[in-house]
């Protein structure tokens, strides 16, 4: 196999999600993309059309709030040749309710997606992407920056990635590992 550099992009769903489109350009920059998420059969979707445009691709069936699952894709990442140059993180749901009525588990599950599952997947691109270097996406939402009325639970794990992105940023930025928090206003 013919080394090349690579991307992961974790969470990635629907083949006209934003994850799916974040694949198909980084295939199209050059870079052999691991797509990964937890729905087999929508990873082979999104291979298949990178795949139909030239660029090449891999799925790997991957969990971001489960620590092992996380480690076992970056691993898968690092056993192929070439050098990780982008990881992004794009693992979420908009999940709704009002704070009241809402029940515990229900909480902790969008802030486990949305904000661990975060945690885990930087944690692992800082500990394999430096010191060589290279780009680490969080995708967020306005949410990331305000609470609004329904979204408690999704605006606190949005928030709580934004905060983890910035603090990544500065920890590993001096030594060239490039951190972004963007903010994709609007539903996808």
């Amino acid at each position: 196999m013919t080394a090349m550099n690579k991307a992961l992009v974790v969470g990635v769903g629907a083949l006209d999600g934003l994850g799916a489109s974040v694949a198909r350009r980084a295939a199209a920059e050059g870079l052999h993309v691991y797509v990964a998420g937890r729905t087999a059969a929508r990873l082979e979707a999104v291979v298949a059309a990178i795949t139909a445009d030239g660029g090449r691709a891999t799925a790997l069936v991957t969990d971001a709030t489960d620590e092992a699952s996380v480690i076992a894709a970056f691993e898968a990442v690092a056993r192929a040749p070439g050098t990780l140059e982008l990881t992004v993180f794009n693992a979420g749901n908009m999940a709704a309710g009002l704070i009241a009525e809402m029940d515990a588990g229900f909480f902790e599950a969008a802030w486990r997606i949305g904000c661990y599952g975060g945690f885990l997947v930087g944690r692992e691109a800082a500990r394999r992407m430096l010191p060589a270097g290279g780009t680490l996406i969080f995708t967020g939402a306005s949410a990331s920056l305000r609470g609004k009325a329904g979204f408690g639970a999704f605006a606190s794990a949005k928030g709580g990635l934004r905060n983890l992105a910035q603090a990544l940023a500065r920890e590993c930025g001096p030594a060239g590992l490039h951190v972004a928090h963007v903010v994709v206003d609007g539903g996808i």
